[in-house]
């Protein structure tokens, strides 16, 4: 009775706004309706590499993902994003996973999953962020999709930050900076793969390989929103 009259409080006086409009919104909401109907979907694209149809680069990555996600990384989700990535605001991934497991039921709907995993940090990065994003998108996944959640896999080493790579650097960055701690966890397993954003897809494919050559029988992945070219340039 009184945490939710304090809860209440808290409410009217520090009310939730929308994250791409700043409009005063319902608690764990995130976006308001017109940003939301603003948000560019993802209809139908590429599970090669995620992006719509016109904008496949399969051939030029020369790597399949098995790949869907919900959102263009471009408008009010990029804004969502990033304030959960790196404002803290880390209660956005159940609004954000709500899609994501939609868009697995839509596109990979005949596929026989048997569990869900997420691209993992390094401590130090863990420690800096005080969570690891791709891991509460995994486990809202996979508690919408009623499948287990482990987290499969280890980075181990540190890296340089793969947004501030050119694309041709991202893949040799990655390189050996991934293994498996348990591999009976996914030996002969269909994985789901979850992360926040896909960019060139070399963290998902690097991590993707990763889980193959422990034993996993096939990966499938799922994004919160893919950078297509047209988001890239707007």
């Amino acid at each position: 009775m009184k945490s939710g009259l304090l809860f209440h409080i808290a409410g009217l006086l520090f009310p939730a706004r929308c994250y791409g409009c700043g409009e005063i919104i319902q608690r764990r909401v995130f976006l308001c309706d017109n940003c939301l109907k603003k948000a560019e979907r993802l209809e139908n694209p590429c599970t090669g590499c995620g992006k719509p149809e016109g904008e496949c680069d399969c051939g030029k990555n020369k790597f399949t993902l098995n790949i869907t996600a919900p959102f263009a990384y471009t408008g009010s989700v990029v804004e969502a994003i990033h304030r959960f990535k790196f404002g803290g605001e880390r209660n956005a991934h159940a609004f954000l996973a709500e899609y994501m497991a939609e868009s697995v039921k839509e596109r990979f709907g005949g596929v026989e999953l048997d569990l869900v995993t997420c691209v993992p940090q390094t401590a130090r990065r863990k420690r800096q962020r005080g969570y690891n994003q791709s891991a509460l998108l995994a486990k809202s996944c996979a508690k919408l999709l009623g499948l287990p959640c482990k987290e499969a896999l280890l980075k181990t080493r540190n890296t340089k930050d793969q947004h501030k790579l050119k694309a041709k650097e991202r893949a040799e960055n990655l390189k050996g900076a991934f293994s498996v701690n348990d591999t009976s966890v996914i030996d002969g397993k269909t994985v789901l793969l979850c992360d926040d954003i896909k960019t060139t897809g070399a963290t998902l494919n690097e991590c993707r390989k990763t889980l193959l050559k422990a034993g996993a029988k096939e990966v499938y992945c799922v994004t919160a929103a893919v950078v297509t070219d047209t988001a890239s340039k707007s």
